[in-house]
């Protein structure tokens, strides 16, 4: 008989998502994070996306980025932050229709996973192993209005994203799958350049042996285009 032991959350994130075209085939992109601990008690993650993206045509683009992540971790009675450094890519297919768009998105992250100890009251890393995850992300907008396409108002988005270790499994949980995101939210488009939207996350995480997390986040965004 297994027995799995079961980690729940509540916590906050706050996403700035930004996009300046370039010219007809290239845009600077970058996305901001910031995500609270268990209970809102303090900041537990900062993240830091920018990329390069190339239009194939209007509605499929690829992307070359790094990432800078800094992590609150805690080992013993030592909280250290402690900084990953990675390196993605992503294909982006936008499927729009009258009155609404589905969207599908490929990421490859590329990031090293190290053990950690404690020297002089610090987090300090060490025996740093190679992992690739591959991410799998479906949005779907709607809107309320009448207008083929939203250029104004209210909309609601639902979205889902799965994560699997494609390499170095073994230096995360041990297991080819990571953890599941699935969303819903409410927005407002304010024109062409600026959305704000409001939703709910739940957050599955697999741990090694029979160990799993939950966490129940409310998430607020914004995405620019400029």
């Amino acid at each position: 008989m297994f027995l799995h032991a079961q980690i729940q959350k509540f916590s906050g994130w706050g996403l700035a998502m930004n996009t300046l075209k370039i010219d007809s085939s290239f845009s600077i992109f970058f996305d901001a994070q910031i995500r609270s601990s268990d209970e809102w008690s303090q900041t537990e993650t900062i993240i830091f996306r920018p990329g390069l993206a190339y239009f194939f045509d209007k509605n499929v683009s690829f992307t070359l980025g790094i990432v800078y992540i800094e992590n609150w971790k805690s080992v013993g009675m030592v909280r250290d932050g402690v900084t990953d450094n990675r390196l993605w890519q992503q294909l982006i297919v936008n499927k729009p229709k009258p009155h609404r768009i589905l969207q599908h998105r490929l990421r490859l992250e590329e990031r090293r996973i190290p053990i950690l100890l404690v020297q002089n009251n610090e987090l300090v890393k060490s025996n740093q192993q190679f992992n690739a995850r591959f991410r799998y992300f479906t949005r779907y907008m709607t809107t309320f209005s009448k207008a083929k396409t939203l250029s104004k108002g209210i909309y609601v988005a639902f979205q889902n994203e799965f994560f699997f270790n494609t390499l170095g499994s073994k230096f995360a949980n041990n297991k080819v799958f990571d953890q599941s995101r699935t969303y819903a939210g409410i927005g407002y488009r304010f024109g062409k350049t600026l959305d704000l939207e409001f939703g709910y996350m739940l957050q599955y995480i697999e741990g090694k042996s029979n160990t799993y997390t939950t966490n129940n986040i409310l998430q607020l965004s914004s995405f620019l285009r400029l």
